[in-house]
C-alpha cells in the first residue's frame, strides 16, 4: 500500500478563481486543480483513496539527482495535470533544445545536481542565447522553463530555493528584458485607413466563414482564443454587452472555463459590430435549415446547430490554422501588406487610444489588469503632443474678464 498524505490547499493567485490541493504519494507530490475549496477538496480525497492501493515505492526523491532525470519526470507527471498541452509542448523543447545541453564549467547544466546548480549557471546560460543571437522572448521562455522547475524542485525538497528567482540585479538589465522602444517595435497595429480597408475585404461572400471572425477581433480587441469560445448567448444586444468568461485551447481543441487573466468581463461591441452579427446568425440560420432539409431528403442524421459564434462550414470550432490562411487572404486582398493575426488585437487598442478614448477605458476592453500595461505597450499611439495644457495653470481659477484685463 503506497503511502498517502494530504498537502495544502491554497487558491491559486494566478488563476482567480481557481483553487489547487497539494498530496502526496509515497514521497512525490502531486496536484489537483477545481473551481472552487469544496470541489478541489472532493477531488483529492477521492484521489487520495485510488493511490492508497498504489505499491509503496521510496518516499522520497534522491538529493543528488540530476537535472535532467528530474526533468523527464516534471515533464511526464507533475506539469500534465495542471498546464495546457501546448505550454508542456514548448517547455520540453525549450529544456531539451537548449538547457540540458547547455555547456557550464565543463559539463553539461543537464548533468549536474540539482542542488549544485547556482545563479552563475543560469546567468550564463541566458546570456550565451543572447549571445547567440536568440530572440528576447525566447531567452524569456526559456528562464520560466526553468524557473518553473526548479520552484517544484523547492517543493519536493530537493533545493531550499530557487536560483532562477534571484537574479534580479537592478544595475544590470537581466539578459531577457525588453526596453520601451523593444516593446514598441514588437507591435504592428493596422492604421485606421487600412483596417478599414480589411473590413471591407472580409464582407467579400467568399470570405464567410471567417470574415466576421476577424473583424470582430479587431472592433473588440479579443485574443483569438476568447473569440473563438464565444457562443450566440454571449451577446447581449439590449445591453450591447459581449460577455467573455472562456477561452477555446489551440491543439487540445477543448474550451477552458476561464481567461487568461482569469477574470470575466464584458466588452462593448460597436452598433455596425452588432449589425454584422446579427446578419451572421441569421446566415447561420439559413444554412442549418437548408443542411438540415438535405440531410432529411438523403436520409442522413440531422445537424445540431453549432454552440459556437464562429463555428465553421462543419459546425466545428475552427481550424486555426485553415483561419491564419484566410486572415492572409483578407490582407492581400485588402491590399494593406502583411500582418499578423494578432494585430487585430493591437488595431483595436492604438485605434481607439489615437481618438482619444481614456486608456482606463482601453485597459478595460483589453483586459488589461493595470493601465499601466497598456501604457507600456501602446504609448507611442496615445495622441500627440500637449504643450498647450500648460496655459490652464494661468487661467485656473480666473473669470474671463480677470483674464482679459492682464492680458491687456
Amino acid at each position: 500500500m503506497a503511502i498517502v498524505k494530504l498537502g495544502k490547499i491554497r487558491a491559486r493567485s494566478d488563476r482567480p478563481g481557481t483553487y489547487e490541493a497539494t498530496y502526496y504519494v509515497n514521497g512525490l507530490r502531486r496536484r489537483v486543480l477545481a473551481e472552487s475549496r469544496e470541489a478541489v477538496s472532493s477531488k483529492v480525497a477521492n484521489l487520495l483513496k485510488e493511490a492508497e492501493s498504489e505499491p509503496e515505492e521510496t518516499s522520497a526523491w534522491d538529493p543528488d539527482v540530476s537535472l535532467s532525470v528530474y526533468a523527464e519526470h516534471w515533464l511526464d507527471n507533475v506539469l500534465i495535470e495542471n498546464i495546457e498541452p501546448t505550454t508542456v509542448r514548448q517547455y520540453r523543447q525549450l529544456l531539451s533544445a537548449h538547457v540540458v545541453p547547455f555547456q557550464t564549467e565543463g559539463r553539461p547544466l543537464g548533468g549536474m545536481k540539482i542542488r549544485d546548480i547556482r545563479r552563475r549557471h543560469i546567468k550564463a546560460l541566458l546570456i550565451s542565447k543572447r549571445k547567440d543571437g536568440y530572440a528576447k522572448d525566447t531567452v524569456r521562455y526559456i528562464r520560466a522553463a526553468l524557473s518553473s522547475l526548479l520552484t517544484d524542485a523547492v517543493d519536493d525538497e530537493i533545493i531550499e530555493l530557487n536560483p532562477a528567482l534571484q537574479i534580479s540585479n537592478r544595475k544590470k538589465k537581466r539578459a531577457d528584458s525588453k526596453n520601451q522602444a523593444e516593446f514598441e517595435e514588437s507591435i504592428v497595429p493596422m492604421s485606421a485607413e487600412q483596417f478599414a480597408a480589411f473590413v471591407e475585404a472580409a464582407a467579400d461572400p467568399r470570405e464567410r466563414e471567417f470574415g466576421p471572425f476577424f473583424v470582430a477581433l479587431g472592433k473588440t480587441g479579443l485574443r483569438p482564443s476568447e473569440a473563438i469560445a464565444l457562443t450566440p448567448f454571449d451577446i447581449d444586444e439590449k445591453r450591447r454587452k459581449v460577455g467573455v468568461n472562456k477561452v477555446y485551447v489551440f491543439n487540445s481543441g477543448r474550451v477552458r472555463p476561464y481567461t487568461k487573466t482569469g477574470f470575466a468581463r464584458e466588452v462593448d461591441p460597436s452598433p455596425d459590430l452588432l449589425e454584422l452579427l446579427r446578419r451572421h446568425l441569421a446566415r447561420q440560420r439559413e444554412d442549418l435549415a437548408r443542411r438540415r432539409e438535405e440531410a432529411f431528403k438523403d436520409g442522413k442524421p440531422v445537424p445540431k446547430a453549432p454552440e459556437m459564434l464562429f463555428p465553421n462550414r462543419a459546425g466545428d470550432y475552427i481550424d486555426w490554422n485553415n483561419a491564419a490562411d484566410a486572415f492572409h487572404r483578407i490582407c492581400r486582398n485588402a491590399k494593406v501588406g502583411r500582418f499578423r493575426p494578432y494585430a487585430l488585437r493591437h488595431t483595436f487598442a492604438t485605434i481607439l487610444l489615437a481618438e482619444g478614448a481614456p486608456i482606463t477605458y482601453v485597459a478595460s476592453q483589453l483586459s488589461h489588469s493595470k493601465p499601466t500595461t497598456t501604457l507600456r505597450y501602446y504609448a507611442k499611439w496615445l495622441p500627440g503632443r500637449n504643450d498647450h495644457y500648460i496655459d490652464l495653470v494661468d487661467s485656473a481659477g480666473k473669470t474671463d474678464s480677470t483674464a482679459s484685463s492682464q492680458a491687456v
